[in-house]
């Protein structure tokens, strides 16, 4: 006898969020993220945050985007790596011989540096979700601010993923490996 019963999941559907979607959320201060298709939302970042990552931003505009090396760009910026992953790191900068992934709509595909300033709400996920889809799409750099610490960490891209290339502290000069630039730690946490 063959049995007709249907089995039941008790599992709720999963809902794949889209970039779709993601356009129609609510202009609410809140930052909105899509990762695998998963919404993450962070609220809106402390002031040590937003100090940090400004003169990060006009250390990078100095050193990268003058010269004319890339254009530099800060949050709130999406990068559309796929209908299904949209992210907006803290800074982010393309090469200017790519220019031509930066779109109305943002930057489609990889940034050539990507920084991210971690704050408890988002240091898991910066360290883990984002440092593989970063990788997996080719970001040429990553760079991890502990404001906490006073360090940069320099993640580059090889082939089994990221790498530590060099953990910055107080009293050093960061580098980058893809731009030609150096950063004093101290007067970015001054």
């Amino acid at each position: 006898m063959i049995s007709c019963m249907a089995t039941h999941d008790p599992r709720p559907a999963r809902v794949i969020w889209t970039y779709s979607d993601y356009r129609g959320l609510p202009d609410d201060g809140n930052r909105y993220e899509i990762i695998d298709g998963d919404l993450h939302v962070t609220p809106a970042p402390t002031t040590t945050h937003q100090t940090v990552s400004k003169r990060i931003q006009l250390a990078l505009m100095l050193q990268v985007e003058e010269p004319g090396q890339g254009i530099v760009f800060n949050a709130p910026i999406d990068v559309i790596f796929s209908e299904t992953q949209a992210v907006q790191p803290d800074l982010l900068v393309v090469r200017s011989e790519r220019r031509a992934i930066i779109s109305e709509r943002g930057i489609e595909g990889a940034p050539d540096l990507v920084v991210e300033i971690l704050s408890p709400s988002t240091e898991t996920r910066d360290r883990t979700q984002k440092s593989k889809l970063y990788a997996s799409h080719g970001v040429a750099e990553y760079w991890l601010v502990d404001c906490s610490a006073h360090a940069v960490e320099v993640l580059a891209l090889a082939p089994e993923g990221y790498v530590r290339h060099r953990r910055y502290g107080p009293g050093e000069r960061v580098e980058s490996e893809v731009f030609e630039v150096g950063i004093e730690l101290d007067a970015v946490f001054a």
